[in-house]
C-alpha cells in the first residue's frame, strides 16, 4: 500500500512537538530543509494498516513568510502538498492561532483542526463549542490534551477517515472588501482553465498570485501558463491597494484576524470574572522587575551544577572505561601481533576518538534533559524575555544569553542548543560566540598554571580575570560581527509567555533520546577523524618519540615559531595547542609527553616559562580555535564549512592579536 503524507503544522508554543512525538513515538528522523539549517523531522505511523508519513512543519504564524521557517512552510505547501493537513491551536488562546489556520482552510488541501491543551481551557473555565466550531470552519475539529493522550484516539480515527477522502471539507466563508473579493474572484475563474493547480483551491492560488513574490514565481514556476495571469495580477494588486489604501498582505490579514475574532466570540464561552491562574502567580515572582534577573541566575547556575555534578562523575568513569579498554586491548593478542604502528593508530588514534564521542554523551544525555525540562515548563520563554534587551547590542534575541551561559559548562552542549533559537542569523552568530566562553576543559589548563606561576594570593585573581576576559571577548567579537549579515538578517523576535505546565516524563526522555542520538550519528565520524589526524601529527615517523620535536606536530610547532615567538609561546607549547584541538583536558598531559616528565611538570614549566609568558599561553587557550568536538557539532548544526571554518579562523585571528597586545604591552611595562 503507497505511503501518505500527513503535514502538522502551529504557530509556536501549541503544542505540535508534543502531538507529533505522541503519534510517532521514537520512529522518527531528523534531518534538515534543503539549502538550510532548519531542522527537518519526519515521522511514520500506521492508521488502521495505511501507511503515513508525518512532517513536521516548523512554527509558523503565516504562510506568507517574515521569517525564514514561515518560507519553508509556504514553499512546502506549494510545491508538494500533502494529502493532508493537521493544524494544531491552543484552546486557551483560539484566537492566536486561528490567523493561520484560516490561511490554511482555503488552501484546498484537507484539514484536520486539532485543538490542544484542552485540560488548561477546562481550568481557565473556558467552554467550546465544538459542533459549531467545525461547521464555522468546514473541517473537522478534534478536542485533545496531547501531553496526556486525551483524544488521541479519536484524532487518529478522523485523519484516517481524511487521508482516506470519506470527511467532507469546504473553505470557510471571510468577509473581504468588495473590491479584494472581485479581483480574487476574476483571477480564479482564469486560473481554473489551467491544469496542474490541484490540489489547490483556485481563489488559493488566486491570492498567492496577488500578493506577487517568490509564492507567485514558485507557482508560476510550477505551471508557466499562470504567466499571463501573474501580469494581470499585479494591475489588480496596485488597483486592489490604491482604493484600500493598505499593502494587499496587510488587508487579506485584517479579514483573517477579523473573521478569527469573530469565529472565537461565536464558538467559546469565557467565565464570567476570569479567576487568577497559577502562571500568574509564579510570574508575579519570577518575572519580578527587582528579583527576577537574579532568580534567572540562581536558576541557570542550578542547572549548571546539576549537569556537572551529575555528569562529570559519569565522564570520568566512562573516561576510566575507555582507558581500561585501551589497556586491555594493547595486551589482546590481535592487537599484540598487529606492526607497533598500526596498533598504536587503532588504540591510542580510533579507540581514543571514539573515547571522546563516548565521554561527551553523560554530559550531553543530562544537559538536553534539564533543558527539556525547563521548555516543557515554559520557564524558557521567561528566561528570553528577561535577557532580551542585554541581547540586543549583539543583534541577538534573549535565548542567546541561555546557549551563551551553558558554553561556561561545555561548548558543545551549548552549540546543540542553538536549535531553540528563532532565526538562522542567531544561531549562526551565538555559534560563533560560544566558543570564546570560558568551558571547564579551559578551566583545567588555567588552574593548573595559575598555581605554579603566580602567587597563590595572585592566582584566584588569573583565573577571574580569564572569566571576565571571555566576557569581553564575546562582546568584542560579537562587536566585529554586527556588520556582516551571517546567516541573513535578524529577524523580529515575538516573545511569547505560553503558562507554566508539568512536564511528563516521556515527552523529556523521548526529546533527549532523540537528541542524543543526532549527536553521535551526526559528530561522531568528524570527531573521530580528528582525533586520528592529530594523532598521526604526533607520531609519525614512528621511529621517535610521539610527540617531540622530531614528530609532524614538532615540526609544524617549529615551523610556526615565528608565529608564536611575538606572543611568548615557544614551539613545545604550540605543539601541546595542537593536542588541545583534540580536547583542552589533554593539553596538560601533551605537555608532559613534550618535556618528557610527569613527575615533576610543574618544576620543568616554572623553570621554563615566565608569567608573563605562562598569562599569554593562558590568554591564547582561551581564545583559540575550539576542540574538535566543538568544531563537528558546529559543522553538523550550521550545515556549512564556512562557518565551521569561520570559527576557527575568527579564534585563531583574535586569540593571536590578544596574546600580542597582552605579551608585548606586558614586555614594555617591565614585565
Amino acid at each position: 500500500m503507497p505511503e501518505v503524507t500527513l503535514a502538522i503544522t502551529a504557530i509556536p508554543n501549541s503544542g505540535k512537538t508534543t502531538l507529533f512525538n505522541r503519534l510517532t513515538g521514537a520512529n522518527q528522523t531528523v534531518g534538515n530543509w534543503p539549502g538550510v539549517s532548519v531542522e527537518k523531522k519526519v515521522g511514520r505511523l500506521q492508521l488502521n494498516g495505511l501507511h503515513v508519513q508525518l512532517v513536521d512543519l516548523p512554527g509558523a504564524y503565516s504562510i506568507t513568510p517574515s521569517s525564514l521557517e514561515e518560507e519553508i512552510v509556504r514553499d512546502y505547501f506549494l510545491d508538494s502538498p500533502p494529502h493532508l493537513i493537521l493544524n494544531v491551536v491552543e484552546a486557551g488562546n483560539l484566537y492566536r492561532g486561528l490567523g493561520m489556520t484560516l490561511q490554511l482552510s482555503t488552501s484546498g488541501i484537507p484539514m484536520v483542526l486539532a485543538v490542544n491543551m484542552m485540560d488548561e481551557a477546562r481550568r481557565q473555565g473556558i467552554q467550546i463549542n465544538f459542533t459549531a466550531f467545525s461547521k464555522h470552519l468546514g473541517v473537522p475539529v478534534v478536542p485533545l490534551v496531547a501531553r496526556t493522550g486525551e483524544g488521541i484516539t479519536e484524532l487518529k480515527r478522523v485523519l484516517l477517515e481524511g487521508l482516506q477522502g470519506k470527511g467532507i471539507y469546504r473553505p470557510p466563508l471571510i468577509s473581504l472588501p468588495p473590491v479584494l473579493e472581485k479581483a480574487i474572484t476574476d483571477l480564479s475563474r482564469q486560473i481554473e482553465g489551467q491544469d496542474g493547480y490541484a490540489p489547490l483551491d483556485t481563489s488559493f492560488v488566486a491570492v498567492r498570485l496577488l500578493e506577487g513574490g517568490e509564492a507567485a514565481s514558485r507557482l508560476v514556476r510550477r505551471l508557466p501558463s499562470l504567466q499571463p495571469i501573474l501580469r494581470r495580477a499585479g494591475a489588480k494588486r496596485n488597483w486592489v491597494e490604491k482604493i484600500l489604501g493598505t499593502d494587499l498582505v496587510t488587508a487579506c490579514a485584517q479579514c483573517r484576524f477579523n473573521a478569527a475574532r469573530g469565529l472565537v466570540r461565536e464558538v467559546t464561552k469565557m467565565p464570567g470574572v476570569i479567576p487568577t491562574t497559577l502562571t500568574e502567580k509564579i510570574d508575579n515572582v519570577l518575572m519580578h522587575r527587582l528579583i527576577g534577573l537574579p532568580l534567572f541566575f540562581l536558576i541557570m547556575f542550578l542547572l549548571f551544577q546539576g549537569v556537572f555534578a551529575l555528569g562529570t562523575p559519569l565522564q570520568e568513569l566512562t573516561g576510566a572505561w575507555i582507558g581500561s579498554l585501551q589497556a586491555w586491548l594493547k595486551n589482546w593478542p590481535v592487537t599484540a601481533g598487529l606492526p607497533p604502528m598500526l596498533a598504536d593508530f587503532f588504540i591510542d588514534g580510533i579507540i581514543e576518538g571514539g573515547g571522546v564521542v563516548v565521554s561527551f554523551f553523560p554530559i550531553i544525555a543530562l544537559f538536553f534533559i534539564f533543558l527539556s525540562l525547563i521548555e516543557d515548563t515554559g520557564y524558557m520563554a521567561r528566561a528570553a524575555f528577561l535577557m532580551d534587551r542585554v541581547m540586543h547590542a549583539l543583534r541577538l534575541d534573549g535565548k542567546a544569553f541561555i546557549s551563551l551561559f551553558l558554553g561556561y559548562g561545555c561548548n558543545v552542549p551549548a552549540i546543540m542548543s542553538t536549535r531553540i533559537l528563532s532565526s538562522r542569523h542567531s544561531r549562526i552568530l551565538t555559534m560563533l560566540l560560544i566558543p570564546f566562553t570560558l568551558c571547564t576543559a579551559r578551566l583545567q589548563i588555567f588552574l593548573f598554571l595559575s598555581a605554579i606561576l603566580f602567587a597563590p594570593s595572585i592566582a584566584p585573581l588569573i583565573v577571574f580575570s580569564l572569566y571576565a576576559g571571555s566576557f569581553l571577548i564575546i562582546i568584542l567579537a560579537g562587536t566585529m560581527l554586527r556588520p556582516f549579515h551571517l546567516g541573513g538578517s535578524p529577524e523580529p523576535f515575538i516573545m511569547e509567555l505560553p503558562p507554566y505546565r508539568l512536564p511528563l516524563l516521556r515527552s523529556v526522555g523521548l526529546r533527549s533520546w532523540l537528541e542524543v542520538k543526532d549527536f553521535l550519528y551526526r559528530a561522531a565520524t568528524l570527531i573521530i577523524t580528528g582525533v586520528a589526524v592529530v594523532w598521526f601529527l604526533t607520531h609519525y615517523p614512528g621511529y621517535v618519540p610521539a610527540g617531540s620535536a622530531e614528530t609532524l606536530a614538532g615540526c609544524i610547532g617549529r615551523s610556526l615559531a615565528p608565529l608564536f615567538e611575538p606572543i611568548g609561546i615557544h614551539w613545545q607549547e604550540s605543539v601541546a595547542l595542537i593536542f588541545g584541538f583534540i580536547a583542552k583536558e589533554i593539553v596538560i598531559g601533551a605537555m608532559a609527553v613534550i618535556y618528557g616528565t610527569k613527575a615533576d611538570l610543574a618544576g620543568q614549566l616554572s623553570a621554563h616559562l615566565s608569567s608573563l609568558e605562562g598569562l599569554s599561553f593562558m590568554v591564547f587557550t582561551l581564545i583559540y580555535t575550539p576542540c574538535v568536538a566543538t568544531l563537528a557539532v558546529i559543522h553538523t548544526e550550521s550545515r556549512s564549512w564556512k562557518i565551521t571554518a569561520s570559527s576557527v579562523l575568527l579564534g585563531l585571528g583574535l586569540a593571536w592579536m590578544v596574546s600580542f597586545l597582552l605579551y608585548q604591552g606586558g614586555r614594555l611595562l617591565g614585565f
